[in-house]
């Protein structure tokens, strides 16, 4: 019979996400990521470190003491090839953005990433949306061609709308990633009608 997981029957809709902050410590002991570099860099603190030194933010997920996410948000900037406004009267083919950082879980919380991705998405165009000029999100989707199957984010992205910045790049790319964006106006609009209500 195989092992229980350690995160089984936790639905990881009904838990809030937290911001990192020097009182909230976690050391993430037992925090397995298929990706072994975002279970290092929580280790060695580098998580922290960015924090501190103000280059992003970080939000997590956890079970009582345990692990099982964790999202780092910064500032970005989405370049494009073309105009991607005009109907709206806008020329630019370049705009502020949110960037998700570093997305991270446990390989045994099924529906973290979802629950961290959604989160974001919903934090970024209610709270700081209506602050400072933002409408894209970013995300550099990381591509791994020496795994088997090649590891590739990119699919897990789309399902919340998320579309290439160069939908014709050739893989494997020449970077470990290819850059993706996802435009808030229509969940800005929609939470603006909300609140209008």
């Amino acid at each position: 019979m195989p092992p229980s997981s350690k995160f089984a029957g936790v639905d990881f809709s009904e838990l809030p996400v937290e911001h990192l902050t020097s009182e909230l410590t976690i050391s993430g002991q037992g925090f397995r990521c298929l990706r072994g570099e975002f279970v290092t860099y929580w280790r060695q603190g580098r998580i922290q470190r960015d924090i501190d030194a103000r280059i992003s933010q970080c939000w997590i997920l956890r079970c009582e003491d345990s692990l099982a996410g964790y999202i780092t948000l910064l500032t970005d900037k989405l370049e494009l090839d073309e105009p991607i406004l005009l109907e709206e009267g806008v020329q630019y083919q370049s705009f502020p953005a949110i960037k998700i950082g570093l997305l991270a879980v446990d390989k045994r919380a099924k529906g973290a990433g979802r629950r961290l991705v959604e989160w974001a998405v919903e934090y970024v165009a209610a709270e700081i949306s209506p602050t400072v000029g933002v409408r894209f999100m970013t995300v550099d989707a990381l591509y791994d061609p020496d795994t088997t199957p090649p590891y590739d984010a990119s699919g897990f992205y789309e399902k919340f709308g998320f579309q290439f910045v160069d939908p014709n790049e050739s893989l494997p790319s020449s970077v470990p990633y290819r850059t993706m964006y996802l435009d808030l106006k229509p969940l800005i609009d929609l939470l603006s009608i909300q609140d209008n209500d």
